[in-house]
């Protein structure tokens, strides 16, 4: 079995990230199409900042796992009409892929290290991709032991209370650009997961007010309740709010521009605009207008860096939590790869139990409850005859030779 990382995260412009987007019907899609390709297992993530197939493939014959690979790639490439794989995009394969998704869950591959958002969504990808049957024993085990690291590492080490999510991270970028909250009247478009991110800190700053724009009323409305001065809209009343609006955040699963600059009215003071979403959802364009100030998620990079010396130590010993877990899990793969063999050892001798009982109990009288104790008692003593080969190819050390003595086995018990 070899374990598969292919995608791209926030090193890739959000120009190219918005390309390779995957909606949830994409994921169900591309799973199925990945997995007509030979994957076992398939989980998605798709956030603003990253969008990676984890997939699973059977046998151990390196050429045919890299020409899978090679297959799956070219679906990947093909299914976005990219043309080719974005010079930043990333494939990994084994021990390494199986490092960077325990990574990804932790933060550590975040362009904010050690943000919280990013287990949630990954959480929530495995989760979707469980309920859809496209995970089993493999991606369950590892997809839990990814979820229980990062949660130790957040735990343990406090690293992601170091203010530094996306929604605080974003609020000092419009606070340093528009010189303050104070007076100021914040228009939040799209109320999902980061979108309420943004609501939880913005409702402490000294706003003057704060709409909400939103597709669905009920949580934006509840919201409301939380401070004086918040307001609903419906996304449709977008622009019409623009006049009041000082700051805008535009954070929704908008497929395509919400605020055009041909739609978008004259402006006598200036209005600093922020777009999380991916696919964009503001024109950047907006830029060449008067008192328009456009800036995409990208921004966010930029200012995390100020603040990468106070979380470098706490990511090197988070380094050293995932590591552990990683190993832990590479054994447990390495060995999980012996349950055929020792499934099929077991069925062996159940069938040759089976057998000589069948033939024994032909030849003599014996009542119900004798025929359990003779049946349990023969079947006991086979499988003890096969216990210690099982445990010494559970517990030998070197891979190449368990990968050996388990091919014997199961020819020989084939045969």
């Amino acid at each position: 079995m070899q374990i598969n990382v292919l995608g791209i995260d926030h090193q890739c412009a959000a120009a190219v990230r918005e390309l390779v987007a995957f909606s949830e019907t994409h994921i169900l899609e591309f799973s199925s199409i990945i997995m007509e390709q030979g994957a076992a297992e398939v989980v998605i993530l798709s956030t603003c900042n990253r969008s990676e197939v984890y997939y699973l493939l059977p046998g151990s014959d390196e050429a045919q796992l890299a020409e899978c690979r090679r297959r799956i790639c070219q679906r990947y490439v093909d299914y976005f009409g990219l043309g080719r794989l974005p010079e930043a995009a990333h494939q990994l394969s084994g021990e390494a892929a199986v490092r960077h998704i325990f990574r990804v869950a932790a933060g550590l591959e975040s362009a904010i290290p050690g943000e919280d958002e990013i287990l949630r969504q990954l959480k929530r990808a495995y989760e979707f991709a469980h309920r859809f049957h496209n995970t089993d024993k493999c991606f369950n085990h590892l997809f839990q032991e990814a979820i229980k690291c990062a949660k130790e590492v957040k735990s343990s080490l406090k690293i992601s209370e170091i203010p530094l999510s996306p929604g605080y991270i974003g609020l000092k970028y419009l606070e340093e650009q528009a010189g303050g909250f104070a007076g100021k009247n914040l228009l939040l478009i799209g109320f999902g997961e980061i979108g309420q991110l943004f609501f939880r800190y913005a409702k402490e700053l000294p706003l003057a007010g704060i709409t909400i724009c939103n597709r669905s009323a009920a949580a934006a409305q509840a919201a409301c309740a939380e401070r004086p001065g918040v307001r609903y809209l419906p996304s449709s009343q977008a622009r019409e709010a623009l006049p009041e609006a000082d700051l805008v955040i535009a954070a929704t699963s908008c497929p395509h521009l919400i605020l055009r600059r041909e739609e978008c009215p004259p402006r006598c003071r200036p209005l600093y605009l922020l777009d999380m979403s991916i696919p964009r959802n503001i024109d950047e364009c907006l830029n060449e207008l008067p008192n328009y100030h456009v800036a995409n998620i990208d921004v966010l990079q930029k200012l995390a860096e100020r603040n990468a010396a106070s979380r470098l130590l706490l990511t090197e010993q988070a380094e050293a939590l995932i590591s552990s877990y990683a190993a832990d899990f590479q054994r447990w793969l390495e060995l999980s790869e012996q349950d055929s063999v020792i499934k099929t050892l077991n069925q062996s001798v159940d069938e040759i139990a089976e057998e000589h009982l069948k033939y024994l109990f032909q030849k003599i009288e014996v009542s119900e409850r004798e025929r359990k104790i003779i049946s349990r008692t023969m079947q006991s003593a086979l499988r003890k005859a096969v216990r210690n080969p099982i445990l010494s190819l559970k517990t030998m050390d070197d891979a190449a030779k368990r990968e050996h003595y388990s091919q014997v086995l199961q020819e020989l018990f084939h045969g």
